[in-house]
């Protein structure tokens, strides 16, 4: 079994190791990493760092002889990470201290968001790292002289780095060993969490997932199915919860483990891209069944199921009925103008699980600030509208405390644990998710306040650029050593010029992407989102994420000054809010991103007011290239 390393050792015996010998063993590591032997470009990197590190690490020792214990791993493998590596890790007594060493500053920025996330996953997902201090350090190594911080995150050029070491460094000590050999586990992005249930693989066990209870839901969920089958009874559930706090997740993991005990299960998501992307990504797996049928049969198109089980008298095979974003579901007035009927999606699915024979349990998963469609302004009320008007059933609600008063005359209990209140992701994913609120309802000086604390010590980027190609060079050089990694361009449908910008997002453009081939494809493929050429809009994108999109703002949603106005939306169908659908547009796409975003605003004269509330909200410039010399010493913090 290969190891997780390329070198691993004390500063001492890194000292007396042979240089030859080290980096043989790193080039093994890459070999059995990535099948094929490294560049020479890598190798000549490679060397250079050990130069650096011998240097630093052997002053280390003269002034501090403890140092000589200080554990020292090149190259280590972040499991489920798809080859990601830190250059160094240096437990420097009781502190973690990540190293990544460049030989180009071109794309600085690029390289300090990289170590910072680095330092960030370490501390989150690797068990021994957490609550202790982590300390990201850029070394540039072939340079002249620089020295300088940012936001915490230090930056250096060789000759410097043993005075960084020495002064970050802190008494007690780090098992190397036991460090080595502690888990990391990091949350999957929901397609690669998909593909692990349907191949019938242990999902990671995340620290986050239990302090926010997820398997105290499932029980819970599961305890409610249980007891609406022995009474013969009817139930909807409510599992409402804030973005990324895994109620998909969840949703999926119902429909896949429930039926050992309760028969036939399926998940249904009026998301059409989200389905096709998850179909995609399941038809290669091999679970229950196999191949793209069993995909297919696991995860459905809610409207779909809805013409063919609620606009008829067909009876469904499923007991329990998974549904995506509840509160968006279509109203009245949409279906009427859509199809034909005078009846709510709701009105329809509740229908539909009255006609299940004996029992049956709907539950719909809630999220927030997501209706970008016409029709989904009516929000969850709807279903209290629909279980009321049943003639045929009575329906428990059981829901999270915030939702009952949307269910006022029907028999509800309320369960604390249906409230997914939590962002498994970190705590900066949540603080930027309330950063996206407080800007898009205008809240400029409380904006800012919050990317305060979503800070660059987090790896989270926030940038804003005028020039598209700028954009696209950032999150290349950022991923430049991360192949698995997913960028890519999103822009609002609703946005008339980006067209002219090379940002084709009109409607005869984008009914030609292929949401699945965006997301899965390799990089090298044209129509991979990490080709940059074709955009996804906040249709193809909802509910699914890129590390970093790079969001395309047109002038369909800008600040005038005082508030943000949106142009209007023309849609066949009306729109009770189109503030709402254009505001909810920019919300989807400014939270598609685990790593952050590039905001690209083009180069218009009635943008800059738009790009004046987005900097005052605590949004970056994208830093233009750096050149290094004697006196740079950059120090940038705050927004």
């Amino acid at each position: 079994m290969r190891s997780q390393w390329g070198w691993a050792g004390t500063a001492r015996e890194f000292l007396q190791f042979s240089r030859d010998l080290w980096l043989r063993s790193l080039e093994e590591h890459c070999e059995a990493l990535a099948a094929q032997r490294p560049s020479q470009s890598q190798r000549r990197v490679w060397i250079n760092e050990h130069e650096a590190m011998a240097n630093a690490l052997r002053t280390c020792c003269t002034a501090e002889p403890g140092a000589q214990d200080w554990g020292v791993v090149f190259e280590y493998e972040l499991p489920l990470e798809g080859g990601r590596r830190p250059d160094v890790v240096v437990l420097a007594g009781a502190t973690i201290i990540v190293c990544e060493f460049k030989e180009n500053p071109q794309h600085f920025a690029a390289h300090f968001d990289q170590v910072e996330a680095y330092a960030r996953d370490l501390s989150e997902y690797h068990e021994a790292s957490h609550g202790r201090r982590v300390v990201p350090i850029l070394v540039f190594v072939g340079t002249e002289p620089v020295a300088g911080t940012r936001d915490g995150t230090i930056l250096t050029d060789a000759a410097g780095l043993d005075q960084y070491l020495m002064a970050n460094a802190s008494t007690g000590t780090i098992d190397l060993d036991a460090w080595l050999d502690s888990p990391y586990v990091p949350l999957p992005t929901l397609v690669e969490a998909a593909r692990s249930i349907f191949r019938e693989e242990p999902l990671p066990h995340v620290k986050r997932a239990v302090d926010a209870d997820i398997p105290g839901t499932l029980e819970l969920i599961d305890r409610l199915i249980s007891d609406t089958e022995g009474e013969d009874g009817r139930a909807l559930v409510f599992v409402a919860g804030v973005p990324g706090s895994g109620k998909t997740l969840l949703g999926l993991r119902v429909v896949y483990e429930r039926p050992v005990a309760h028969g036939r299960a399926i998940f249904l998501s009026g998301n059409g891209p989200l389905v096709k992307v998850l179909q995609d990504a399941l038809s290669g797996s091999r679970g229950r069944g196999n191949g793209r049928s069993a995909g297919r049969a696991f995860v459905r198109d809610l409207h779909q199921f809805i013409k063919t089980y609620g606009m008829g008298t067909k009876v469904p095979r499923e007991h329990v009925i998974v549904f995506d974003e509840a509160q968006r579901a279509w109203d009245r007035g949409y279906m009427a103008a859509k199809r034909g009927v005078t009846k709510s999606e709701p009105d329809l699915l509740v229908e539909a699980g009255e006609r299940v024979e004996r029992w049956a349990v709907l539950l719909g998963l809630v999220g927030e600030g997501q209706e970008i469609h016409s029709g989904e302004e009516g929000g969850i009320g709807q279903w209290r509208e629909a279980a009321k008007s049943s003639p045929a059933a009575t329906w428990r609600v059981f829901c999270p405390p915030r939702l009952a008063d949307e269910f006022h005359g029907l028999e509800v209990q309320t369960h604390e644990r249906l409230d997914l209140d939590v962002s498994l992701r970190s705590r900066r994913l949540e603080q930027h998710h309330n950063w996206v609120s407080l800007l898009l309802q205008g809240s400029l000086s409380l904006a800012a306040r919050q990317a305060a604390r979503v800070s660059a010590t987090d790896g989270w980027a926030m940038y804003l650029t005028r020039d598209l190609e700028e954009a696209k060079a950032y999150v290349r050089a950022r991923y430049a050593e991360e192949p698995e990694k997913r960028f890519g361009l999103m822009a609002s449908s609703h946005a008339r010029n980006l067209p002219k910008y090379g940002v084709l997002n009109s409607f005869l453009d984008t009914r030609k992407v292929r949401e699945a081939r965006w997301f899965n494809a390799p990089a090298e493929d044209p129509m991979s989102s990490n080709a940059l050429e074709v955009p996804m809009t906040e249709f193809g994108c909802q509910g699914l994420e890129v590390d970093m999109p790079v969001v395309c703002w047109g002038s369909d949603y800008t600040w005038d000054g005082r508030e943000w106005s949106a142009k209007a939306v023309r849609r066949k169908y009306p729109l009770t809010d189109p503030m709402q659908i254009v505001r909810n547009a920019y919300r989807v796409l400014l939270t598609r991103g685990r790593d952050g975003f590039v905001v690209f605003m083009p180069p218009e004269s009635e943008l800059d007011t738009t790009e004046h509330a987005l900097l005052a909200a605590g949004v970056r410039p994208l830093p233009e290239p750096m050149e290094l010399g004697a006196e740079v010493v950059l120090a940038t913090n705050g927004g």
